[in-house]
C-alpha cells in the first residue's frame, strides 16, 4: 500500500514563520509589561499619569518623529557605505584597499560621541557660506554617525563576501559567466544572506546611537526628553516621580524600534536562509 508524505508548502512555511514572530512579540510584550509593573511598584510612579502626559506628550511625539527622520538618513546611508567599502576591499582594485582600511580602522577605533562632537563643531566651518543653516551641524553629525556605522558594516559585508568559497566563482566563470554576472548571481546572494544576522545587531546599535545627537543640540527623543526633565527639576512644586515616567517611556520607544528592526531582519533571514549556509560574525 503506497503512502504519501506531506510536503510543506511555501504558504504553510510562511504561516509558521509569522506565528513564531507573533509569539515572540507577545512574549516580549508580556515581559515588558511585567518589568514596568515592577518598576512602578518599587519606584512609586505611574506611567499613565495624565497630568504629566498633558505637558510631555508634544515633546515626546516630536522627539520620536525627529529620531525617525535621523534614522531615515543614517540607516540607508550606512548600508550603502558599508556595502560599497566591503565590496571594494575585496575587489581587484587594490589601490583602494589601503585608504579604505584607514577609514574603517579610524571609525572603528574612535568612540562615536567624539565623532559626533567634532563633526558638529568643525563640520560647518568647512562648508561654503551658502550651505550654512541652523541645523547644519546636527545634520553633519548624523552623516558622520552613518559613516561610523558604515565602517562596522563594511567588515560585516566583507566577511560575507569572503565566506563564499572561491570555487563557486570559478565554477560560474567556467560556465561562461562574466565576472560581474558571477558576482551578481552567485556570490552576492550568498554574501547578503550571511550578512543579515550581524546587520540586525548593528542596526540596533545605530538606533540607540542617535541619542548621541542630543549633546550637539539635536532635539530627537533623548534630547527633547532631557530638556523636559530639566524643566521638571527646576519647576516649583515639581514631582520627581515624573522623571522615572519620562525615561521609562523613552526606554520603551527605543526598545520597540530596536525590536521591530531586529525582528524584520530576522524574518528576512529566515525567509531566505539556506540550510548549511550559516552566518558569520565579525
Amino acid at each position: 500500500m503506497a503512502t504519501t508524505v506531506a510536503v510543506p508548502t511555501r504558504s504553510s512555511a510562511l504561516r509558521v514563520r509569522v506565528s513564531k514572530t507573533a509569539i515572540r512579540g507577545a512574549e516580549m510584550a508580556v515581559g515588558t509589561i511585567l518589568v514596568i509593573l515592577i518598576l512602578q511598584t518599587v519606584l512609586r510612579f505611574n506611567l499613565l499619569d495624565e497630568d504629566l502626559w498633558k505637558l510631555y506628550l508634544p515633546s515626546f511625539l516630536d522627539g520620536i518623529v525627529l529620531s525617525l527622520r535621523y534614522l531615515g538618513i543614517i540607516l540607508p546611508l550606512s548600508v550603502v557605505i558599508g556595502f560599497t567599502i566591503g565590496w571594494a576591499r575585496i575587489s581587484r582594485f587594490r589601490t583602494l584597499s589601503w585608504p579604505l582600511s584607514v577609514f574603517v580602522d579610524f571609525f572603528r577605533g574612535v568612540p562615536p560621541i567624539i565623532v559626533v562632537i567634532f563633526a558638529a563643531v568643525l563640520g560647518p566651518s568647512l562648508l561654503p557660506a551658502r550651505f550654512q543653516s541652523q541645523d547644519i551641524g546636527i545634520i553633519i553629525a548624523a552623516l558622520t554617525l552613518a559613516m561610523h556605522s558604515g565602517a562596522y558594516q563594511s567588515e560585516i559585508f566583507r566577511a560575507g563576501f569572503m565566506s563564499v568559497p572561491r570555487g563557486q566563482l570559478e565554477a560560474a566563470q567556467s560556465l561562461g559567466m562574466t565576472n560581474g554576472a558571477a558576482m551578481r548571481f552567485v556570490v552576492l546572494p550568498q554574501a547578503l544572506r550571511l550578512s543579515i544576522p550581524p546587520l540586525a545587531n548593528e542596526f540596533a546599535v545605530v538606533i540607540k546611537d542617535t541619542s548621541l545627537l542630543a549633546i550637539v543640540g539635536g532635539f530627537e527623543l533623548f534630547g527633547s526628553s532631557f530638556i523636559f526633565e530639566q524643566q521638571i527639576l527646576f519647576s516649583p512644586g515639581n514631582q520627581l516621580s515624573w522623571i522615572f515616567v519620562v525615561w521609562t517611556a523613552v526606554a520603551l520607544v527605543y526598545f520597540v524600534m530596536t525590536f521591530a528592526v531586529t525582528e524584520l531582519l530576522n524574518a528576512i533571514d529566515r525567509r531566505y536562509h539556506v540550510k548549511g549556509l550559516e552566518a558569520v560574525t565579525v
